[in-house]
């Protein structure tokens, strides 16, 4: 990933400290009781203040043009981590300069000079790391899924007897990634077999599946018996035959809902840094982690995957860009299905009412699951489905 490029620097203002504003008020106490009582000592020790005050504004001026050339580059090691894992961010600063970083989640950090920050994470893994010898930053620990902007970074300047201070702009931003935790195999399973009222779990993931298990349908008169797969058969306890041969790997599409109103419930707000920020909620994570682990399944079972969203916009496959947002429409993801796609995989959230006349339209030959997320369930929508031929689990309810 690479580091923050110290572009776009800037400087804040200098600004006296609370010993420099207390010499400049001693210095013009001291000019006007000697002005009123006539004590010449007075005046002059007062100007000698100011003076003194007035020269360390002055080198301060001075270092905050050096700071101008300052390149300071962060590390982040590694840049794309699992939730709940941590990173390294180093700086190859001098060790004479310390740094004050923005973290999101965690607001300004600073980094101080000679080693890693005193409020950085506490590291889970003691030892050297590879491409970080100084350990002079901090560490920051994933716990939301998502895309985050570590930075700016800014230097912290003084001026002698430390009565001024300033900050530069020293480092630009630096991304980092938060992958989703994939469910376990036994917990995808579980949610697979959750069937909806009294119909069986789409329970064509199993462990136990053949790659070509997505390629089956149930059978219809005039099928020949040579095309039934007897292992599906067994898991559904109906008559299932594959559907056709291909030549090529088959594709799979998994759609994952991202309306807002689907995952209405605890819903808020994630800071990611750089003035960036998503939605998110319990419940939405929890269809990312089913779609993370859906899609590991299926490209290990030969399948090659394709992640939209409900209106056929194609998904990073990583998941890290996946945020709720408002679409107060129904889905119109089945147009955007391409031709290859041999399966369909739907997570659906609490609008899935909504989309039933559009789920309607997914052609019949593919083997098509729904997933159905929500407090209690949409039960007549999960019969709905059924009836249509749709393979309907849920997350255990």
């Amino acid at each position: 990933m690479p580091a923050g490029d110290g572009r776009g620097r800037g400087l804040t203002g200098p600004r006296p400290t609370a010993r420099g504003l207390a010499l400049l008020v001693a210095a013009a106490v001291l000019v006007l009781a000697g002005l009123t009582l006539g004590r010449r000592e007075a005046i002059a020790l007062g100007l000698f203040l100011a003076v003194v005050v007035g020269a360390s504004a002055l080198v301060l001026a001075g270092r905050t043009l050096l700071a101008r050339r300052l390149r300071v580059r962060r590390t982040v090691i590694p840049g794309t981590v699992q939730w709940g894992e941590t990173a390294l961010v180093t700086f190859d600063s001098p060790d004479t300069t310390d740094l004050v970083d923005s973290v999101p989640g965690r607001g300004p950090v600073t980094v101080a000079a000679g080693g890693l920050s005193p409020d950085a994470e506490p590291d889970p893994e003691p030892g050297p790391r590879p491409g970080a010898a100084a350990d002079r930053g901090y560490r920051w620990k994933g716990t939301t899924r998502g895309a985050y902007l570590l930075g700016p970074a800014l230097a912290r300047l003084h001026g002698p007897f430390g009565l001024w201070s300033a900050r530069a702009r020293v480092a630009g931003t630096s991304r980092l990634q938060v992958l989703p935790e994939p469910l376990e195999d036994e917990e995808l399973d579980r949610v697979l077999r959750a069937g909806v009222g009294e119909h069986d779990a789409a329970d064509l993931l199993g462990s136990q599946a053949a790659p070509d298990d997505l390629l089956v349908r149930e059978h219809r008169d005039g099928d020949a018996l040579t095309r039934v797969h007897w292992g599906a058969t067994a898991r559904t306890g109906r008559l299932m035959v594959r559907q056709e041969e291909w030549a090529h790997d088959p594709w799979a599409v998994v759609v994952l809902d991202c309306r807002g109103e689907s995952f209405s419930a605890d819903r808020h707000q994630v800071d990611g840094g750089g003035g960036l920020s998503w939605q998110t909620s319990p419940g939405f994570e929890r269809a990312v982690q089913t779609a993370a682990a859906l899609i590991l399944r299926l490209q290990d079972a030969g399948h090659q995957v394709l992640l939209m969203d409900q209106d056929g916009h194609t998904l990073d496959p990583q998941l890290t860009s996946a945020v709720l947002g408002a679409s107060p429409r129904e889905a119109t993801w089945p147009s955007a299905l391409p031709a290859e796609a041999a399966a369909v995989v739907v997570l659906l959230g609490e609008a899935v009412g909504r989309d039933l006349p559009v789920l309607a339209t997914v052609p019949h030959h593919l083997q098509r699951v729904a997933v159905l997320f929500g407090p209690a369930g949409p039960q007549d929508a999960a019969h709905r489905l059924t009836a249509g031929g749709w393979l309907v689990a849920g997350p255990g309810r």
